[in-house]
């Protein structure tokens, strides 16, 4: 199982966040269960794009909310030992 971390920006706020979790979407309904930004919920679609010459590294992005400013979701997956 992997460690997902997120770099959510949003209204001038940086929020990080890790979950637990198999798949990228795993990871993404995750954080929208429990929103650590209190801002509105990362976009949970295809749209997640793996970052150009890097691995595991994936970025998303769009409205929190209906009518709400936009948000940039940065996603990194890494295995952590513990």
């Amino acid at each position: 199982m992997a460690t997902w971390t997120f770099v959510v920006e949003f209204e001038g706020g940086t929020y990080c966040s890790q979950f637990r979790a198999e798949t990228l979407q795993d990871a993404i309904s995750q954080y929208n269960t429990c929103d650590p930004s209190e801002q509105g919920a990362v976009p949970l679609d295809a749209d997640a794009t793996e970052l150009t010459g890097l691995k595991n590294i994936f970025c998303t992005g769009g409205l929190a909310e209906d009518g709400a400013p936009v948000m940039v979701a940065n996603i990194v997956k890494t295995e952590i030992s513990e």
